[in-house]
Order: structure tokens, then sequence, then C-alpha cells
């Protein structure tokens, strides 16, 4: 296509838009004249009818009419793009403060673990060095006994440590042919080797030997 036939059909198609237009402002001002004709009449009425002066509303010309649109859509458009313009920054502000925003640190306060209600005792060590087997005192035999409880309370059958019970010495027994201190302690019965090589735990009629900080009887 020439460029003259370009040009042409450019101008035609320009043509056949401005005639679109002017036919619709013609229609429009035909309605603004109707609308402000309508608006005199009623108005006239009115002050006749209160004896006043009438004073009609001017019809603009279709120029000055549409003039005046012009103008109000221009005001239109451009508060409408300030508008849109502060939404973006206010979008974009948003953006940059949610990606930049650095949780505080939290003081955390680490609680103290309550006291444990179970006492603990020192293990038992033989200091002694001799080429014989010493025997000890009831005294001694009864802190190794409350050493075994407190580490085999559950293995015996208690739901809570008795070691910090009483303990009470009830002579001597012999257990496989063992001399032992007897005892008794939360409804159970005991006995301890006086070389404190084992400790037993009465049931029924037989006593029954105890590992020491184990969980579960000697086999």
């Amino acid at each position: 296509m020439s460029k003259e036939s370009k040009i042409e059909k450019k101008e035609q198609k320009a043509a056949k838009k401005a005639a679109k237009l002017e036919k619709k402002q013609a229609k429009d001002y035909a309605k603004l004249v109707a609308v402000i004709n309508k608006k005199n009449a009623k108005a006239e009425k009115k002050a006749n009818k209160k004896g006043k002066p009438f004073v009609p509303t001017p019809i603009p010309t279709q120029e000055e009419a549409f003039a005046a649109t012009a103008s109000q859509s221009t005001g239109k458009k451009v508060t409408t793009l300030v508008i849109l313009i502060l939404l973006i920054w206010l979008v974009v502000y948003f953006l940059v403060m949610w990606f930049t925003y650095v949780a505080p640190a939290k003081n955390v306060v680490e609680e103290e673990a309550p006291p444990s209600v179970a006492q603990e005792y020192d293990r038992y060590v033989n200091t002694h060095v001799s080429t014989t087997t010493k025997t000890y005192s009831v005294s001694e035999a009864k802190t190794f006994l409350k050493q075994v409880l407190h580490d085999n309370w559950r293995t015996i059958g208690y739901s809570s440590d008795p070691s910090s019970a009483a303990i009470d010495s009830n002579g001597n027994v012999k257990v496989n042919n063992t001399d032992c201190y007897a005892f008794s302690a939360s409804g159970k019965s005991y006995a301890v080797a006086r070389n404190l090589s084992a400790a037993y735990v009465k049931d029924g009629s037989e006593y029954k030997p105890l590992t020491f900080h184990a969980t579960d009887y000697l086999k």
C-alpha cells in the first residue's frame, strides 16, 4: 500500500470518528437543552406563583457546553491519576516494610527445674586395702540399703522412691549361708550381707537378691 493510500485511509478513519463524535455531541446537547428548558419552566411556574421575578438559566452554546464537560473530565482524570499513584506508593511501602522487618529477639527465661523429691546418696566406695573381706556395721549396711532402694525402687515394685523413708533394723538373718543384717522399709523386708556384697528383698518366705544400680532381679 502506497504512502498516499495510507494517509487517505487515516483521514477517512479520522473523519468517520469526528462525524460520530459530532453526532453524539449533538444528541447530548439536545438532551442538555431539554433538561434546562424543563428546569426553567418549573422555576418560572414557581416564581409566578410566589409573585417573584423569574430569571431563567441560560442555555449555553454547544461549544460552551462541551468545553465545560471536557474541563470536568480532565479534572476527574487528574484526580484519578493522583489517587492511583498514592495507592501504588502505599503498596510499595508495605512490601518494603514487610520484607525488611526483623522480629525482635525474645528473652527466654529458663525455668529452674523443681527440686527432686528423692534424695541422692553418695555411692559407697571401699577405701580399705586388705586381703580379707571387712564386716561392716548396721549403720553402714543401712546406708548401703538406702542406695539400693534409690537405684531399684521401680524394679522392687514401688510407685515412688522410698529411700528417704525410715529403715528399721530387725537383727540378723542368714541368707544363702551368708550372715546378713535384717531390715524393714516401706512395707517390705530386706537383708544386707555384713560385708555389703549383696542385698536381698523378701518375697514370701524367700529372699531374692537385688542387683546394685540395675533394673531387675538377679537370675
